[in-house]
């Protein structure tokens, strides 16, 4: 298959099986077993969280955009610059692979699944991938971003990978604080061992977990 047919027939599956993976069905299966509402992004627990609620919401609807059109009108109005097809199948088997890293990530953490800060306490996971990295479901989520901008270079797909990493390390944060005031030194020691979106980098110092974060 031509490779940019390829991307423009499979880029809006594999971002529309992201959300329904990241977001519709562990929000499902936890209102099933346990009765719990994991969306909290909605909520004011932690200063900001509002403003970075509606980034996410932006950027979905950004990508969501995006691909549609891609897929709709083609390279050429959307200004992709000329890549190679081995380009292309790179970002979409990284898009695969941010894919599975998601469903595997989300469905470790169980019911601690939070799309969000919750404002209950909940079970810090540090098994499986979490013990690898901190935060793998926004790796996934970067990965994903990083193949689409690999399959459609533009300046579109650039620039919804920056937004992405930029709104990713703002909650990010938020929740490291959130976890250490839950936590305390569990976290503490837990993300003095951890990279926060890659292994080995990313580690909070002592001081900076004391501090509510790096």
């Amino acid at each position: 298959m031509d490779a940019t047919l390829a991307t423009r027939i499979l880029l809006p599956l594999l971002l529309l099986a992201f959300v329904i993976v990241l977001m519709v069905w562990p929000v499902m299966r936890l209102r099933r077993e346990t009765g719990v509402w994991a969306v909290t992004l909605h909520r004011e627990t932690a200063p900001g969280q509002r403003v970075v609620a509606g980034a996410f919401l932006a950027m979905q609807l950004a990508a969501l955009a995006f691909v549609a059109a891609y897929a709709l009108r083609g390279p050429a109005p959307l200004g992709v610059w000329p890549f190679p097809a081995s380009s292309a199948w790179l970002g979409l088997g990284a898009g695969l692979a941010g894919l599975l890293l998601v469903a595997v990530a989300q469905r470790q953490m169980g019911a601690s699944f939070r799309i969000g800060i919750d404002d209950a306490e909940t079970d810090l996971v540090q098994g499986g991938l979490f013990g690898l990295v901190r935060n793998p479901i926004f790796s996934a989520l970067l990965v994903l971003l990083a193949g689409m901008f690999l399959a459609v270079p533009c300046l579109w797909t650039l620039a919804l990978w920056t937004a992405s990493a930029l709104t990713v390390s703002k909650q990010v944060r938020l929740e490291e604080r959130h976890l250490i005031d839950q936590h305390g030194d569990a976290y503490r020691s837990y993300a003095a061992r951890v990279g926060r979106f890659v292994p080995g980098i990313g580690r909070l110092a002592h001081h900076a977990a004391e501090a509510g974060g790096g």
